[in-house]
């Protein structure tokens, strides 16, 4: 072993760990640090266990069962322990929507719509991208996530469509954000709504994408069947 113990005291500049173990054993020679540290450090000292059996010496990257170094783990320490994300974390039960027995891209879509992470006109507005702020849909209010899903006129039409639309009308007239609508909403619906919920939004989304990218007017009856089509995917 050659980590240096002391580096800043002269007399210990070439002192290694090998130096603190009896000679052919694996045991701490416990007069000897005791004769050159104070007794927090040798507890310290004594605390770190030396296994006979390890016969060589190894690095072990402790974040990893096998020992192994992985970016995976090292992303996950960074994260988790050595910076500070407190900012970039959001409130939500986040785990109801990975829970859901839906397609993968509506799950993907409903947790980028809780991040509000979504390109909408008016967050990219305050980017600074020269674009119109007004809904694609309606073509009145400023289109945020808010609006564009539950506010509109023409999503607004949809969901007096469907079916469970009475189950979520006491959220939608409390709520004011688009993420606490949704974890409401996945709280409160049994299973089965829930998804189709969740379906409904990513058509409504869709129906958006369809008309700005290829001036395709989809009807509300339409952005539901296909919604619903989604369950059979």
């Amino acid at each position: 072993m050659r980590n240096t113990l002391c580096s800043n005291t002269s007399p210990f500049d070439n002192l290694k760990v090998s130096d603190c173990i009896l000679l052919g054993e694996k045991v701490w020679n416990v007069p000897f640090l005791q004769s050159i540290f104070n007794s927090q450090i040798v507890n310290h000292v004594l605390n770190t266990p030396l296994y006979p059996y390890v016969q060589e010496d190894r690095l072990l990257w402790m974040k990893e069962n096998n020992g192994e170094y992985s970016v995976r783990s090292a992303y996950h320490l960074f994260m988790q322990e050595l910076f500070d994300v407190h900012h970039f974390k959001e409130q939500g039960a986040w785990e109801l929507i990975w829970k859901l027995k839906a397609p993968p891209k509506v799950k993907n879509f409903i947790w980028r719509l809780g991040r509000n992470v979504l390109p909408m006109r008016m967050r990219i507005k305050v980017k600074d991208v020269n674009c119109a702020p007004n809904c694609v849909l309606c073509d009145v209010n400023e289109e945020d996530s808010l609006h564009l899903f539950f506010c509109c006129s023409s999503s607004c039409n949809v969901w007096n469509m469907w079916e469970s639309y009475s189950k979520i009308c006491n959220i939608l007239s409390q709520e004011t954000s688009s993420a606490t609508i949704i974890f409401q909403a996945l709280q409160t619906l049994c299973a089965e709504d829930a998804i189709e919920f969740c379906c409904i939004l990513w058509s409504i989304w869709k129906q958006r994408n369809n008309k700005v990218w290829n001036d395709v007017t989809n009807v509300q009856p339409f952005v539901l069947a296909r919604a619903k089509s989604l369950l059979f995917d």
